[in-house]
């Protein structure tokens, strides 16, 4: 007799109610494979870019997520949409930067009285698919509008069949816990937070493992404040242990499609919505998150995709979170809107044969005011303007001076030395890319938002 696994039965599941939950799956290994692609896509917070052993760590335990790069495809360059969470997160949901879709910021939860989130005029990543006949769930942060202030900015509103998780990040207050549309919890408890998301996760699998499903796994750690039913197990401290417990329950939903039957039905991505905060490592690059500098949005970045996705391919070349959604319609046959200007591009050649695919520029926009900081074409990056200084304390943000500052990544990950005074003509061509780049994307924005 299969298990069944109810949202209120795995809602209040301890952890020895874990492994009793998960032990038996709804169907047999012997399911019909789907051929229609399914597709998890686990996002987490504010995971920099050395925090896997498979990017460099040598503290960090993942072991799940490196076999996933031994398995698939690790991207080494590969870009979130924003420093920061909310425009990195709609960067996802429409193929847009943030200041396209009118969410250059941060959200916050007050006052509750604030119109703002995302609008009904998008179309989000969940929305095309469930076009194209998919089930879809949202299993972790939205950040994307408080359903508590507008009952239009609910993840359930913009194309989500099931949400569970919380609506904006877990420093901000209060934490509410949404189970669907009601409140079930607040504030969240949120050393338990990870495996019941995943948790839900694993249900909404199982019961849609006959169809295609797509689903977000939006796990808030290891953004601040930390918390974890791991709590001490990591030498990298409590960044560490929750790390090391997402990496453990990617490898329980892995298991789970195995056990189903559907694991090589099923495209698995995961990455994080920026670099690391004021904890956590971005490897050998400069910056954190909420800079423009390499390290608050180059990120980790692994797809595996059995049959598809080429084992144990390294892919150097540029990639950008704002690529995930013309990607994934491109692999069901699906196109975006016509009448939208989507800044990503289809990268499906690549995860294919491993092939480079020039997706052309990446354009790096800061998350306070939605300025236009930076540049990258090839190896050149060139800034014009950088934010600066403590992240939220008041302060805001700041440009430096001496920018235009022009680097070659391939050489200087580290964002060392200036060559701009080496390249004038060069740092003049991207300066005018970046001016007309930008004007684009404002007259969209104006035209559609009157801003």
């Amino acid at each position: 007799m299969t298990a069944t696994v109810t949202r209120r039965s795995v809602l209040g599941a301890g952890a020895a109610g874990l492994a009793t939950t998960l032990a038996a799956p709804s169907a047999s290994a012997s399911t019909p494979r789907s051929r229609t692609p399914n597709f998890v896509v686990v996002y987490v917070d504010d995971l920099g870019y050395g925090d896997l052993g498979c990017y460099g760590s040598p503290l960090v335990r993942t072991p799940v997520l490196d076999g996933m790069a031994r398995r698939g495809m690790r991207f080494t360059d590969f870009y979130s949409g924003s420093p920061v969470c909310t425009p990195s997160r709609a960067a996802l949901m429409t193929g847009c930067y943030g200041p396209r879709v009118n969410l250059p910021a941060v959200l916050f939860p007050y006052p509750r009285d604030v119109d703002e989130g995302i609008s009904a005029e998008e179309t989000t990543i969940a929305e095309y698919l469930k076009r194209e006949g998919y089930a879809t769930g949202i299993f972790g942060k939205w950040h994307l509008g408080d359903p508590a202030s507008r009952a239009e900015h609910h993840p359930m509103e913009h194309g989500f069949d099931r949400y569970f998780g919380i609506p904006y990040s877990n420093d901000m207050d209060p934490v509410p816990l949404y189970d669907d549309r009601e409140i079930v919890e607040e504030p969240v408890d949120q050393a338990t937070i990870t495996r019941r998301l995943s948790e839900q996760a694993v249900a909404f699998v199982r019961e849609h493992a006959d169809e295609p499903f797509f689903v977000y796994l939006a796990h808030h750690q290891p953004h601040e404040p930390l918390a974890s039913e791991f709590a001490g197990r990591s030498a990298a401290g409590a960044h560490g242990d929750s790390v090391e417990e997402i990496d453990h329950y990617v490898g329980v939903l892995l298991d789970e499609l195995d056990a189903l039957g559907i694991r090589e039905d099923t495209c698995v991505v995961f990455t994080s919505d920026n670099g690391p905060w004021y904890v956590g490592s971005a490897g050998d690059l400069y910056g954190r998150k909420a800079e423009t500098y390499e390290g608050g949005m180059r990120v980790p970045f692994l797809v595996e995709w059995p049959g598809v996705v080429p084992r144990g391919a390294t892919y150097r070349e540029p990639g950008q979170l704002v690529d995930l959604l013309p990607t994934i319609l491109a692999a069901v046959g699906a196109r975006p809107d016509p009448g939208r200007v989507i800044d990503g591009h289809d990268l499906l050649t690549a995860w294919r044969t491993g092939r480079r695919v020039d997706r052309g520029d990446i354009f790096y926009y800061e998350g306070g005011n939605g300025r236009l900081n930076a540049v990258r074409r090839g190896d050149w990056k060139l800034h014009v303007s950088r934010a600066a200084g403590p992240y939220f304390t008041g302060r805001g943000f700041s440009s430096t001076a001496e920018t235009p500052q022009l680097f070659n990544l391939r050489t200087d990950p580290e964002e060392s030395y200036d060559l701009s005074e080496h390249r004038p003509e060069l740092v003049e061509e991207l300066a005018d890319t970046i001016r007309a780049f930008d004007a684009a994307l404002r007259a969209d924005r104006a035209a559609r938002y009157g801003s």
